[in-house]
């Protein structure tokens, strides 16, 4: 099972619903950081990165 990625800027796990895909923007609802989701090291993880 996928988990949530993290947020690289407060450290929550930022939740996701499901359909994002790698590309996609989200924000974190802890401290509101725009983010880009992009692969992570398994196939079905994602991680979050700065999107500034």
């Amino acid at each position: 099972m996928a988990r949530d990625p993290a947020c690289p800027v407060c450290e929550v796990d930022v939740p996701l619903a499901g359909d994002e895909r790698v590309g996609d923007e989200v924000f974190c609802g802890a401290c509101g950081a725009p983010l880009k989701l992009a692969k992570g090291d398994r196939e079905e993880d994602m991680e979050a990165e700065e999107d500034f």
